[in-house]
């Protein structure tokens, strides 16, 4: 998954790193509804991104003066589950006690397409569900041990409709309960807060090939809480990137930051099956409507050396079988892979 400057989500992938982008490059809103007023997260709000120590579980702090509001945003895919929780602690410096709604919207173009979509409200699970086919995202959050305040979903880019986010600006969703075709949906959280204090809502995604599979993943979010996901997962990329056995000697702590922090962006370009893609931002779709979610064997090679010389074997060791399992039947490897190991695109010719 990739989230931008603006907290929106432009990119989710399933069920391979780079392959299939279920975003695209479209837009996954993040926005606030407070005393009357709305706004998305954008330039008005001033931004602190960054990650945790030694870890994937973002952390960022964002601040806006004209509504007197401080929001810290901690962002993690789970380690073991495909789940993505977003923990967002609101602080309110007013001085009085204010109701705060969080709006998520979701435009997604499900395998790359934006036809033949369903979204819809589940009510046993209280979430939104989008499908295709073997593909389904559930959405859902809680906020003070209550679900979701509102929803809508509906039809968006056809016959001029913008979609769903667009009825957030005024607080308030339409609880529209289904549509079909090119659709999106918008979601809202709600919570009340005393004058100088602050509240904690959780948002989740969680994407399956399923309707069961996705309501067992949602089963475990809520049973062991999102907040206790997004902290094991946090746990667990520390100690991944702690597990290094080379030996620092007297180099400066922040070289010793930006190894580590090389060390765990790489890994979210690798896939658990092998794949090493070069890049997953679908920002080059402007040039040509190609991407570099690929892996080019010459790049994954450069990468697997520094892994090797780092000590992760086990992650350059599925490379290598991921190699041989794609490698032409006269002994070469093409130019480059998708991550399922099919021949990638090419701008090579066949004549000389």
């Amino acid at each position: 998954m990739n989230i931008d400057n603006d907290l929106n989500i432009r990119d989710l992938f399933f069920p391979y790193v780079g392959l299939e982008n279920h975003v695209g490059g479209h837009f996954c809103r993040f926005g606030i509804w407070i005393d009357g007023n709305f706004s998305w997260i954008d330039s008005s709000w001033a931004k602190r991104l960054t990650y945790k120590e030694d870890s994937l579980v973002t952390d960022a702090t964002l601040k806006n003066p004209n509504l007197q509001l401080e929001l810290r945003v901690e962002d993690g895919i789970n380690h073991f589950h495909n789940v993505f929780i977003r923990k967002v602690t609101i602080k309110n410096n007013a001085e009085k006690e204010r109701e705060v709604r969080l709006f998520f919207s979701h435009d997604l173009h499900i395998s790359d397409t934006d036809k033949g979509i369903t979204a819809y409200f589940d009510p046993k699970t209280d979430a939104i569900i989008h499908f295709k086919k073997d593909r389904y995202f559930l959405i859902s959050g809680s906020s003070n041990g209550a679900g979701l305040y509102q929803f809508a979903v509906g039809v968006t880019e056809f016959g001029g409709l913008s979609g769903t986010w667009k009825d957030a600006e005024d607080g308030i969703l339409s609880n529209n309960p289904v549509a079909h075709g090119s659709v999106d949906s918008t979601i809202s959280l709600a919570t009340k807060i005393p004058r100088g204090e602050q509240k904690k809502i959780y948002y989740w995604i969680a994407a399956g090939r399923s309707r069961t599979e996705v309501n067992e993943l949602n089963r475990i979010i809520t049973e062991r809480s999102p907040a206790g996901l997004l902290l094991r997962a946090d746990e667990y990329y520390k100690a991944w990137a702690n597990k290094s056995e080379i030996g620092f000697g007297d180099l400066a702590p922040d070289i010793i930051k930006m190894f580590k922090r090389s060390l765990l962006i790489l890994r979210t370009q690798i896939d658990n099956r092998g794949a090493i893609i070069a890049s997953s931002d679908s920002d080059i779709l402007r040039f040509n409507k190609d991407t570099y979610s690929y892996v080019w064997p010459r790049d994954g090679a450069f990468v697997a050396m520094g892994l090797d010389a780092a000590g992760y074997h086990e992650i350059t060791r599925r490379f290598f079988q991921f190699c041989n399992r794609i490698i032409s039947e006269d002994g070469f490897l093409y130019q480059k892979y998708h991550p399922d190991g099919f021949w990638g695109s090419t701008w090579h010719p066949w004549i000389g």
